[in-house]
């Protein structure tokens, strides 16, 4: 580190350092920009290094950094305490970050973002009587509530699934001025959909329609969501074609849902279509696109169309990770292709990924019931080869 970078590269290289855990460098990093001087430390600086530690679980040193912020040059003001307060609220330990709030509150006044992340982490602690006292406390601080605070309210009471409550509050909010956005509707319509109120689900959408609301992407997907988990694929391919004619483009959270929606119905014609349609479309597919597809052309033994899906991955650098070697081993296991299974996983192990404990005991109980001594023989050999991965989620892409 020699030569002098701009202060955006360095806070781009610190908030790389702590996405990779490498916490020690960060701050080393750090102590190199305040030697640099020239106000290359920021708050912004420390809002990537509090972030980056409450997400990792390390609250408490976080904490320190905010106490501290001033021997990095950065005024220790309210900017840097809403950064710590959300971070560690949205890391449900807002417990933890109350006491933040109560403990600097004297000496550096909160305002409407302070509270905000309160009442949003007690909301996701699904307290309500916190987030009713929170939203009270703000008013005391003559500080108005705003959409994102009746939000967090509404959200705790869907939750709940007392939606009279709230009615209520948006009554209270058009009663004050203030409007609901496209984030409050759609957590409003989730919740019914996941009520199976899907004519009450459908009402918000009409609602909508009617207001200045803007529309987004996020929303459409919840609301087609909503229709297939209902079977109601037909109104949610034409809710999925309005998209465009609103406005909204369809990106690639929508073509997954509605790609996931197919597959769990075994639409594998409509849901093979929607994937040449994406394409045709430029939206570029991810892991979450592949998966379901399959995890259905598996279950219903469509190996050529498994093998032409793993090509097109790689034809849309989506990488084959270990995601996709967890679903191949499982897939080819329930389907008693085992000695293709065995195949996969030690494809896996050949190219240098770490498989998951899991996938090696499911296949040696299914090699075991067969009584394929010699495979179940071969995949303890690749146990060896190196540790496997405990406690691992099978469903992420590696």
């Amino acid at each position: 580190m020699g030569s002098k970078f701009s202060p955006d590269m360095y806070d781009l290289l610190v908030d790389c350092l702590g996405k990779s855990k490498k916490f020690d460098l960060m701050q080393e990093v750090v102590r190199q920009m305040v030697q640099i001087g020239d106000g290359y430390v920021t708050v912004n600086t420390m809002a990537k290094v509090i972030r980056r530690l409450a997400k990792a679980g390390l609250h408490e040193v976080a904490i320190d950094e905010f106490r501290r912020i001033e021997q990095f040059g950065v005024k220790q003001d309210i900017l840097g305490l809403n950064v710590l307060v959300d971070a560690i609220a949205k890391e449900k330990n807002v417990e933890r970050a109350n006491d933040i709030f109560l403990e600097f509150k004297n000496e550096i006044p909160p305002n409407s973002h302070t509270f905000n992340a309160l009442m949003h982490g007690w909301s996701k602690a699904r307290d309500i009587v916190r987030v009713q006292t929170t939203m009270e406390e703000m008013t005391k601080h003559e500080i108005c509530p705003d959409v994102v605070s009746y939000t967090s309210l509404i959200e705790a009471y869907c939750c709940e699934k007392d939606f009279r409550k709230v009615d209520q509050v948006l009554e209270e909010m058009q009663e004050k001025g203030c409007l609901p956005n496209i984030i409050t509707y759609t957590i409003i319509m989730h919740a019914r959909g996941k009520s199976k109120e899907i004519d009450e689900a459908l009402k918000v959408y009409d609602k909508i329609k009617l207001s200045d609301c803007v529309l987004d992407a996020s929303f459409y997907s919840s609301l087609i969501r909503i229709l297939s988990k209902a079977s109601r694929l037909k109104d949610a391919r034409e809710v999925f074609d309005e998209m465009p004619y609103q406005g909204v483009k369809h990106d690639t959270f929508t073509y997954n849902t509605m790609i996931t929606s197919a597959c769990e119905h075994t639409q594998e014609e409509d849901a093979i279509k929607l994937l040449h349609e994406m394409e045709k479309s430029g939206v570029k597919p991810d892991f979450d696109t592949y998966a379901p597809l399959l995890k259905m052309c598996l279950k219903l033994k469509r190996m050529k169309v498994v093998s032409f899906l793993l090509n097109h991955m790689v034809d849309n650098n989506v990488s084959v990770g270990l995601g996709t070697y967890s679903l191949l081993v499982r897939g080819l296991c329930k389907n008693r292709k085992l000695k293709q299974a065995c195949l996969v996983l030690e494809d896996a192990v050949m190219r240098g990924f770490v498989p998951y404990d899991t996938m090696f005991k499911f296949l040696e109980t299914e090699l075991e019931k067969e009584g394929m001594t010699e495979e179940k023989k071969r995949i303890q050999e690749l146990k060896l080869i190196q540790p496997t991965v405990k406690n691992r989620s099978s469903g992420s892409s590696g």
